[in-house]
């Protein structure tokens, strides 16, 4: 950094010389020499003539080079003259310390006169002051003021910044003592992982093809904060997902909780196994506890799965109408079929319709029909049906009544011209009867005929 500048200046009141007749005084213009780019120190020296019109010379013994060398002045004029100050090599080392010079003046007569000039030398990095502000886990950007220290103007210099928080370049000017407010946007992925403390920024500045690195100390203040996000989804597969996140940027111990029933818990599968599980009444309890570094997450996810209880309740719900159907049915009716060998080679079938009476029952009608495809054969078993719809391929049985655990058995012969291969079903059998004053119906299984030709031609 640029130490104070200490500047004497030098002869402002008016000094008379009687063997050189001049009025001299100086003032700074940017009184810092910057060695990394050449740039001079620069003052402004008031000269009047009190005598008669002279050619003047300018120059330091103490290893400085003063520009312009000499200059005129007419008899009583006045002129401000721009000189630029720099030194040689061998005191270009001397940064950031304050020098003292001895300058002189002679006249074409030989009279001198002579002043002091105070100079400080610098480097680039010196011409700047840089401080960033402190920044926190919930800020978007940060503000670093960027300081010109000099009475100089830099054009279109170079600026990269780089830390752990962002990377940044530009390029600008800084006019002479600017002070320029520069709004860096944050990279919130890399400050969300980031803790809490001093972190380095790295200023790097390109100017007049001369590079220079400036480092400063950004603080990173203490915030904790834990984002907690509870979602629930589902009806018969209920999802229960909860997420804890260290959102601020110091460690954090979390904790999550999740409760079942004794029921529900038979059901319930987690996403990672729990720290601890533990019995609170009739509750099973599940906890989670994890130490939660800055932009790390717990994330539990509880599944509650009632499609099986819901399966193995509609099982036992079937069962029991199934049972209750068989215990408290009045009829049970039956259809059998069978392959009947004929001389013709026809495709022939016995179908058995089996009644049996759990209790008693009066005016019953049994009906079956037939396939499109197939024929009835003129012959019965024990009993001819009452009614032969051969339009409408129906059959009719009917009985008067039928006593508690009286068992009938109705046949008839189907057959068909047309050879029928693969599955052959027949229609449901369904029979309507009176059971104390009650009209009820009760239908028969279906029954199928698999008919497969046997290698040799033969069907089966």
């Amino acid at each position: 950094m640029v130490l104070p500048v200490i500047l004497v200046l030098i002869c402002l009141s008016l000094v008379f010389v009687s063997a050189i007749n001049l009025e001299l005084y100086s003032k700074p213009v940017q009184n810092s020499v910057i060695v990394d780019i050449n740039e001079p120190a620069l003052f402004t020296l008031h000269v009047k003539s009190l005598g008669e019109a002279d050619v003047f010379e300018l120059y330091s013994l103490v290893g400085i080079d003063i520009t312009p060398k000499q200059f005129s002045l007419g008899a009583g004029e006045s002129k401000d003259i721009s000189i630029s100050v720099m030194p040689q090599d061998f005191l270009r080392s001397k940064e950031d310390i304050p020098i003292t010079f001895v300058y002189k003046i002679k006249d074409s007569k030989g009279n001198i006169i002579e002043q002091s000039l105070s100079i400080n030398i610098i480097g680039l990095d010196s011409s700047f002051t840089i401080q960033p502000e402190s920044i926190n886990p919930k800020s978007e950007s940060i503000t670093v003021t960027m300081k010109n220290n000099l009475n100089y103007e830099f054009k279109d210099m170079k600026v990269v910044m780089e830390s752990a928080f962002f990377d940044y370049k530009d390029t600008f000017t800084l006019a002479p003592k600017e002070v320029k407010s520069i709004v860096i946007p944050l990279d919130k992925e890399k400050t969300s992982k980031l803790q809490a403390g001093n972190y380095l920024m790295d200023t790097e500045i390109n100017y007049k093809n001369k590079r220079t690195m400036i480092q400063n100390q950004m603080n990173f203040v203490e915030q904790e904060d834990i984002e907690t996000v509870e979602t629930n989804s589902g009806v018969i597969i209920r999802k229960a997902e909860i997420s804890k996140k260290n959102i601020g940027n110091i460690k954090k111990s979390v904790s999550v909780t999740v409760e079942r029933n004794l029921v529900s818990y038979l059901f319930t599968t987690i996403n990672q196994d729990p720290s601890r599980s533990e019995f609170n009444g009739l509750n099973r309890v599940y906890i989670w506890e994890k130490d939660l570094s800055p932009g790390e997450e717990l994330n539990v996810r509880a599944t509650t799965n009632w499609l099986y209880p819901l399966i193995i309740l509609l099982l036992i719900v079937s069962g029991g109408v199934l049972i209750r159907k068989s215990l408290y049915t009045d009829v049970i009716l039956r259809k059998k079929v069978s392959f009947i060998k004929t001389k013709g080679g026809e495709f022939a079938l016995k179908i058995s319709i089996v009644v049996k009476a759990k209790r008693f029952i009066e005016r019953i009608k049994i009906t079956d029909r037939l396939p499109h495809i197939v024929e009835l054969y003129d012959k019965f078993g024990a009993v001819k049906p009452d009614v032969v719809d051969r339009k409408n391929k129906r059959l009719e049985w009917n009985i008067e009544a039928m006593n508690e655990s009286e068992s009938r058995i109705f046949s008839y012969i189907i057959f068909s011209k047309i050879g029928v291969v693969g599955t052959f079903e027949l229609p449901n059998a369904y029979a309507v009867y009176e059971r104390e004053g009650e009209l009820k119906e009760v239908f028969s299984n279906k029954s199928y005929y698999v008919n497969e030709p046997k290698k040799d031609g033969v069907k089966k």
